[in-house]
């Protein structure tokens, strides 16, 4: 077992240093394992700060002896920093003469700070025939990239976890002890392309029935974890493998995988993706801002959204989208009461481009409030007049740039209701107008002599 003692390890979870915590599951590992089972311990970053050579197998591997493990588990205090391949290599070492098949688990809360690949490491131990599988667990890594671990738990036929909490480190630790490196287990390859080229995905596979974390991973877009194998007991699986960083139906589930004696099953699941161009225009092509959301055929579910502003270098927008059928709402974004155009099962076709405009019609009201020659402070009303519904307000205030109060609206009838503000027992004033599309409408409300 390799166990991260680099400084960070006194940082905390749920108010816990991480190294008591991993000292404490640990202990409890140790306690569980047979009285025969030989066990070793390689530490880094436990003596020195800033040491990249400050690797040392703290106890040899030998027939477990659980009290004297458990001291040196306890006397380990974090200091440096975190020499990972340095730490592989010894551990490699410390198994390579064994004679039989070792599991060796790495447990670290960060990425190599001493420069070297610990996956390069593991590959070219299994590579000159060093009997082992490696498992790695990443505790409280946090948002970082850690390729380079799952890389090295692929490298080493083994397992990679992340544990976010005490129950999380002991489950994932559990889990690696129960894969007996005598006897290979099967194994499930998932590929993931898109375009023609690798994709980064994360991958996991779950005990079918109860939904037991079995595997996981990412496959990021390298060779060397794409596609992502995971070590799996003989078993029955669910799969759901989700695309990263792309838009529209990036998950997919697979149900029911068997693995049985070993063996090897392959997915390939590809995202391959199209483009979907949705363009807005108004009253005869004037380009047009509005919003656009693009929801999953039939479902509701938003799978992208946008705008595309009155620019044509965003207008039409462009959603690069995984090939599969889709709904688009486009709600203009200038004109009063958000109209909006629906078009119902676009399908997206991998590498293609599919194009879909919509022209919205609209005219321009505006309403001027005086009293006499004085601009009067109003609040307006815009409301249609068939439904009675009001699809715009505003107020006027006293200024000649806000008044007359202007308004974008579509074509149609009209009631405009104008309330003086400040002007006591003024009653509101009301009339009818229509807007026309493309025209432009000013009206004089005039609280001196009855509007």
């Amino acid at each position: 077992m390799i166990l991260d003692a680099s400084g960070s390890m006194w940082g905390q979870i749920e108010g816990e240093n991480k190294i008591v915590i991993a000292r404490r599951v640990l202990k409890e590992l140790v306690g569980g394992l047979a009285d025969d089972a030989e066990v070793g311990l390689v530490a880094y970053g436990h003596r020195r700060e800033g040491d990249c050579q400050d690797v040392e197998t703290v106890v040899p591997l030998a027939r477990l002896d659980r009290a004297a493990l458990g001291g040196v588990i306890d006397g380990l205090n974090p200091k440096g920093k975190t020499p990972i391949t340095r730490a592989v290599e010894q551990a490699i070492e410390v198994v390579r003469g064994r004679g039989r098949p070792a599991t060796v688990i790495l447990v670290s809360d960060g990425l190599e700070t001493c420069g070297g690949d610990p996956c390069a490491a593991v590959k070219a131990a299994r590579q000159a025939g060093v009997d082992f599988i490696m498992h790695v667990v990443g505790f409280d890594v946090g948002e970082v990239d850690v390729a380079q671990l799952e890389c090295a738990a692929q490298a080493g036929g083994g397992l990679y976890r992340s544990a976010r909490s005490a129950g999380e480190l002991a489950g994932a630790l559990e889990q690696a002890v129960a894969l007996p490196a005598d006897e290979p287990p099967g194994t499930l390859s998932v590929k993931v392309i898109a375009d023609g080229a690798l994709q980064d995905a994360t991958v996991n596979a779950t005990v079918a029935g109860s939904g037991e974390q079995a595997a996981g991973g990412r496959t990021y877009a390298s060779p060397e974890t794409n596609p992502r194998v995971l070590p799996l007991a003989d078993g029955t699986y669910d799969v759901t493998v989700k695309a990263v960083g792309m838009k529209g139906e990036v998950e997919r589930r697979f149900a029911g995988i068997e693995i049985r004696g070993g063996d090897r099953r392959e997915l390939v699941v590809d995202f391959s993706s199209g483009e979907l161009a949705i363009g807005v225009t108004k009253n005869g092509g004037t380009l047009s801002d509005a919003s656009v959301r693009v929801l999953f055929a039939g479902s509701g579910r938003q799978a992208a959204a946008g705008r595309t502003y009155a620019s044509a270098n965003t207008n039409p927008k462009v959603f690069r989208l995984t090939a599969g059928d889709y709904d688009v709402v486009v709600r203009s974004v200038e004109i009063a009461g958000k109209p909006e155009q629906r078009f119902e099962g676009l399908t997206v076709e991998p590498g293609g481009r599919l194009e879909r405009s919509h022209e919205f019609t609209s005219g321009k009201l505006a309403v001027k409030v005086v009293e006499g020659e004085e601009l009067v402070d109003a609040v307006v009303r815009v409301v249609d007049a068939a439904s009675g519904k009001a699809i715009a307000q505003g107020r006027t205030y006293t200024a000649a740039n806000s008044n007359p109060k202007r308004f974008e609206v579509p074509p149609g009838r009209y009631r405009l209701e104008a309330r003086a503000v400040g002007l006591e027992g003024r009653p509101s004033r009301r009339l009818e107008v229509t807007v026309e599309t493309g025209g432009e409408v000013e009206h004089l409300v005039d609280f001196a002599g009855g509007g």
